[in-house]
């Protein structure tokens, strides 16, 4: 009975180190490859020493990174900040527009179909970078558009909305009080 309960306790073991082993492997192949899955999507393209940008909405607001002044529209004129892009939201955007070939994209979205959407106030969203000695423009009007030339508009608009939001989480962005320059 002795040697019954020592093999028992012997598979007892076996089994124990078997399911710890697995555990163990399984937790480092999800490790592994969540490593994989982030060094792909943080892998960038090294930014130009002459890369900057410019940014309008249209309406109230407007950045320029080469001078790192943002400047805001108010009803008795212009309050202009410095903001400096850290080198991190640099390296995110340039990777963006690279991903996005924004050097290939129109230099305005303009709808082609008969039937477009016509809103006021339109706003004519703007970005323009400044790369490798190139410089590319690219605009979106808001208040004349279809539903076809939003669609090929929305990697544009998707960069558009990715500045706009690192722009607008500075904290002297978030300070500095809204415009009072309304449009109708």
């Amino acid at each position: 009975m002795r040697n019954n309960t020592k093999t028992k306790n012997m598979r007892m073991l076996t089994l124990l180190i078997l399911i710890l082993s697995l555990i163990d492997f399984h937790g480092f192949s999800q490790e592994n490859q969540k490593l994989n899955t982030e060094s792909i999507n943080n892998t960038s393209v090294s930014i130009p020493e002459d890369f900057y940008l410019e940014i309008s909405d249209g309406g109230n607001d407007s950045y320029n990174s080469h001078y790192n002044s943002f400047s805001r529209k108010y009803s008795d004129g212009n309050k202009m900040i410095n903001i400096e892009l850290t080198e991190s939201e640099k390296d995110r955007i340039y990777s963006f527009t690279q991903k996005i070939n924004f050097y290939k994209m129109p230099i305005q979205f303009v709808p082609k179909e008969k039937i477009v959407k016509m809103s006021t106030p339109g706003f004519l969203k703007s970005i323009v970078i400044y790369s490798n000695g190139k410089k590319k423009y690219v605009s979106y009007n808001s208040g004349f558009t279809s539903d076809l030339n939003d669609k090929k508009a929305k990697v544009f608009l998707e960069l558009y909305e990715m500045i706009w939001g690192i722009i607008n989480s500075k904290e002297e962005i978030t300070k500095l009080p809204k415009s009072d320059y309304y449009y109708e």
